[in-house]
């Protein structure tokens, strides 16, 4: 099952929510006040969020069937609100492989916090309630850090995995963004570190992200002119647009016409669709531990299946990603399952463990 877990696959599912976007039309600024702004906003803490958390399973097309490996890694969707503002509404991600139980020790894995300024208190939850399109939105800012990889083929990703090895470099990568109506704001900023961190060792490696972001003396990358994108909301802030309006609508499925958002990531704007609905009255699951035995075995009645494509504007370039989305119950609006598929033949799949209240 080696096929299974190549570097390269990890990296592009953990490009769906932390991508690297290309240069295009972009300024450069010295003014580091609306980064130092946006740094001081993610140190909110959420009152009342909601934790789900997944274990993730990669799998291979056999030509009639899928063949894959459980609990090869995980993590957790965290969504709530600022304990300070009630308009402020938090949406925190991580996931990635486990190095314990991956194949080869792999660790590849990102993380991402994103806070919404509404014009209006924001219910917590999986449904809170939302203007429509993104409306209500003033201004957003997202954090994110991943474990960062340049190599374009499998050779070249297995060299970096024998060069981290023997040369005890890791390299990481931190994000610091900003966006308001007409006005974008980012700094990215690398990390060589010695220390190998896990996606269990995230909030010690966010310190040290964190600390280098309020030092470094560099530009910020400033975008003027959003292409006709109005819309001050990130990526995970459509996502649950989309997905809270496709579970409040009447009759999802009957839906004939897609809708999309636009968004902004470093500052570069994009198109976020819901490309299709429909029902799935049942899903079985049974999911193998890494340590042998069962690790979950449940069955969900009346979900919902969003199928997602994200496309960059200057580019064209599309990423395709679905998301089961629970109907009824403590379940309505929550992800139960998320699936991205690179290919034809390469599928990750994250399924949805449990709920729990997180520690604000």
């Amino acid at each position: 099952m080696r096929k299974l877990w190549r570097p390269r696959t990890l990296c592009a599912f953990l490009l769906l929510v932390f991508p690297s976007a290309p240069q295009t039309s972009t300024s450069f600024s010295f003014d580091r006040a609306p980064i130092a702004e946006s740094l001081n906003w993610i140190h909110s803490a959420p009152r009342n969020a909601v934790q789900y958390d997944y274990e993730m399973t990669a799998r291979v097309r056999l030509i009639f069937f899928w063949a894959g490996k459980d609990d090869v890694g995980g993590g957790y969707v965290r969504r709530g609100v600022a304990a300070d503002d009630p308009r402020e509404e938090m949406l925190q991600v991580l996931l990635g492989s486990d190095p314990a139980k991956a194949p080869r020790a792999i660790n590849r894995w990102g993380a991402g916090t994103e806070a919404v300024w509404h014009k209006e208190p924001v219910g917590s939850g999986a449904s809170s309630s939302r203007g429509s399109g993104g409306n209500d939105v003033v201004a957003s800012t997202f954090f994110g850090f991943m474990k960062s990889s340049a190599g374009k083929s499998v050779s070249e990703m297995q060299d970096e995995l024998k060069k981290e090895k023997s040369g005890g470099a890791h390299q990481f990568k931190g994000i610091i963004s900003q966006v308001e109506s007409g006005h974008a704001r980012s700094l990215v900023v690398p990390l060589a570190s010695d220390q190998d961190y896990t996606l269990h060792q995230y909030p010690e490696a966010q310190q040290v992200i964190l600390g280098k972001m309020t030092s470094v003396e560099r530009p910020t990358r400033v975008l003027d002119e959003t292409g006709g994108c109005a819309r001050a909301g990130g990526f995970l802030d459509a996502v649950a647009e989309l997905a809270d309006g496709a579970v409040n609508a009447p009759n999802p499925s009957a839906s004939g016409s897609a809708q999309s958002l636009c968004y902004i990531y470093d500052s570069q704007v994009n198109t976020l669709t819901l490309d299709h609905v429909e029902t799935v009255e049942k899903l079985d699951l049974k999911i193998n531990s890494a340590k042998g035995g069962i690790l979950l075995e449940r069955s969900y009645d009346h979900l919902l299946q969003a199928d997602f494509v994200s496309a960059h504007q200057a580019t064209g370039k599309r990423v395709y990603f679905t998301i089961l989305l629970g109907t009824q119950g403590e379940l309505r609006g929550v992800p139960v399952q998320i699936r991205y598929q690179p290919n034809w033949w390469f599928q990750v799949v994250l399924n949805l463990m449990g709920q729990t209240r997180a520690q604000s």
